[in-house]
């Protein structure tokens, strides 16, 4: 990597310390490529990316490359579910059921809107067995959701819903509009909202997508799954496909809706100063500023350490709040979402921040990224 592309993009000067930062981890190789964005005050004052969108070809990270989100999806899957609670079209403390009928089966029938979004809905696994490849068949998930029982107690304790909340979330969205994620996306919110982001992508899209890479033996997450079946985490993670590295054409076409929408920086951070500035980005509005209130007040914590991450955690409804294992800087009441290997986004309504930040390499802890908190941190070392 010794031609490595250096950043680029726009940075303003009040945060030279965080452009130096970047520069510092696309230069010393902690990141292969990446992407930052920062909105100050509802001003883009941070835009910049670097490095290698994917090494073997030598592609450079480009203004409009766009790389996998994993979880940080699913605050965008949220976020279409506060749109129909904004809209009056559904209402948090009904039941599932009375809106998809077939989801109130086998003893979901109690399940309310804000257990989906708060994830106490105890439908972290499927029942059915999934053979590889069946996570991204959408007819297939959205039976395999209404015919499964609960996986513990529900409206109790938090449990993450890992893989399932796409399909949870994005089960009901379609029955309420009759569209699924990637159409919703297009149409109601990241299209409407200049956002480069999208759920199911078309081929001028997958042209564009930095290549996911992994430190160590990429196939090491899965040879843990299938050596112990029948742990918590191993049943969240059926369905896969056979060697998934993230790259394939299966990964980038779906609509998982919980882990496989694609996006930059810029595209998260303007999510975010959507939300931090109450439902509103350049002039067109997807909810107003009591729905978003709603939306990102604390919920729930998980009782000791969640079965999946293996980290307690904080949620308000389908955004995670600010926490030891996911930090998102100085103030408590910050609210964001992390996903597998430090991609991140957050708002924080206190210091009027909304923050990007899009890497292609994931490091070891999946979800806790140390270059991602960097950044914040200098952030506000500059306010």
């Amino acid at each position: 990597m010794t031609d490595k592309p250096g950043i680029q993009g726009t940075c303003d000067d009040k945060l030279r310390n965080l452009k130096a930062k970047f520069d510092e981890l696309v230069r010393t190789n902690q990141e292969v490529g990446c992407a930052v964005a920062v909105y100050l005050d509802g001003k883009l004052v941070v835009d910049l990316w670097g490095g290698w969108a994917d090494p073997d070809t030598k592609a450079p990270w480009q203004r409009d490359t766009i790389v996998s989100t994993f979880s940080v999806t699913k605050a965008m899957v949220s976020t279409m579910g506060h749109m129909l609670v904004d809209r009056g079209t559904i209402d948090l403390d009904q039941p599932v059921a009375k809106y998809w009928p077939a989801f109130g089966q086998n003893g979901k029938e109690s399940v309310l809107v804000r257990h989906l979004l708060d994830h106490r809905c105890a439908v972290s696994y499927v029942d059915r067995a999934l053979k590889p490849g069946d996570l991204y068949n959408w007819d297939l998930m959205i039976k395999a959701v209404e015919e499964t029982s609960p996986n513990g107690p529900i409206g109790k304790s938090p449990v993450y819903l890992n893989m399932t909340y796409g399909y949870l979330m994005g089960g009901l969205v379609y029955k309420l509009t009759g569209k699924r994620l990637g159409q919703f996306n297009r149409e109601e919110l990241c299209g409407p909202l200049g956002l480069d982001y999208n759920i199911a992508l078309r081929p001028t899209e997958k042209a564009r997508c930095a290549k996911i890479l992994q430190k160590g033996d990429p196939r090491a997450l899965f040879k843990i799954i299938e050596e112990n079946p029948n742990t918590f985490f191993a049943r969240t993670m059926q369905g896969f496909l056979a060697n998934e590295d993230f790259n394939s054409d299966g990964w980038r076409s779906s609509e998982v809706g919980s882990g496989q929408g694609h996006g930059n920086a810029r595209a998260l951070a303007g999510l975010f100063e959507c939300l931090r500035a109450g439902g509103t980005l350049h002039g067109v509005r997807i909810m107003g500023p009591k729905t978003r209130d709603r939306a990102i007040q604390f919920q729930c914590e998980t009782d000791g350490l969640d079965p999946v991450l293996g980290k307690s955690i904080k949620f308000a409804l389908g955004y995670e709040l600010n926490c030891k294992p996911f930090p998102m800087g100085p103030n408590p009441k910050a609210f964001g979402h992390w996903g597998a290997g430090g991609v991140f986004g957050m708002a924080d309504l206190d210091a009027g921040i909304a923050f990007g930040y899009s890497p292609n390499l994931m490091h070891d802890d999946l979800e806790l990224g140390p270059r991602g908190s960097a950044l914040v941190n200098e952030v506000f070392k500059a306010l």
